[in-house]
């Protein structure tokens, strides 16, 4: 039965306590609570469709999502409402009709990540849920320097990890990358048409080892070209990352903001 009435959400989510956005049985994730909070409300079916399949510990501010209803709501009771029922580490930002052939992942144009990231020697003392914590001091410069060489259209293959879900094709297009610090919080906002599985983390994992002094200012690129997941080493860490905007056909392309998000 496929149900009418569409509704376009963005939401935002701590994902610590969360094993990532998809329903998974047995498991508490973003996609099975928005969808019997849904529920509770309208009493009848409900489906709910994501942007992105946010893996577990991985947050959201920007979240977009479709949800369908079998009846009718006033956006604005429902939007209020579905707050009122969702648990506490998820947040409606905002709730519109959507058009009938509209889709948070196959109409999305462009997407910006954020990686926090706590560069000091000191643990922080708010905050450790959100951020990766890095002892050696980093030289974002040359991390910026880094990246220059990601950006473009490329195949991005030796900076995915496999996912059974996840199409072959490897090639995405990286628009903005950017490396802030403001006093010991440092973020990596990264704006693309599209990411592969855990390809944020991977680059971050790769910048990071440039900032400690690790890798050379080449090798991101020198990975980049090899294809080969092996010479990328290991993931930056989940808490460190936040889905936060997704822009879709019609819409402008995110933008990489220049103050970073602090503890």
């Amino acid at each position: 039965m496929k149900l009418p009435h569409r509704y376009r959400l963005i939401i935002g989510y701590d994902g610590t306590d969360f094993h990532g956005w998809q329903h998974n049985e047995g498991f508490r994730t973003v996609q099975g609570e928005l969808t019997q909070a849904a529920g509770v409300i309208v009493g009848g079916p409900v489906e709910v469709e994501g942007s992105s399949r946010t893996d577990t510990g991985v947050h959201a501010l920007g979240h977009l999502v479709r949800i369908r209803l079998a009846k009718e709501v006033d956006v604005y009771q429902f939007q209020h409402s579905l707050q009122g029922v969702s648990p506490r580490d998820i947040e409606v930002i905002d709730c519109v009709e959507a058009v009938s052939d509209w889709h948070p992942r196959f109409h999305a144009i462009g997407k910006r990540y954020l990686y926090r990231i706590w560069n000091s020697p000191r643990r922080p003392l708010f905050g450790e849920r959100t951020c990766w914590w890095v002892r050696p001091e980093l030289d974002c410069e040359k991390m910026q320097q880094a990246a220059e060489g990601l950006i473009g259209r490329h195949d991005f293959a030796a900076y995915r990890s496999r996912s059974k879900q996840e199409r072959e094709d490897t090639v995405r297009t990286l628009h903005q990358i950017s490396v802030l610090r403001h006093g010991s919080s440092v973020s990596i906002q990264v704006v693309g048409d599209g990411f592969l599985y855990r390809m944020v983390r991977n680059l971050v994992g790769v910048l990071v080892e440039v900032g400690r002094g690790l890798r050379e200012v080449d090798d991101p690129t020198r990975i980049l070209a090899s294809t080969d997941r092996q010479q990328a080493g290991f993931a930056a860490p989940a808490p460190g990352l936040f889905l936060m905007e997704v822009a879709c056909r019609g819409e402008p392309l995110p933008q990489c903001l220049e103050q970073p998000m602090t503890l």
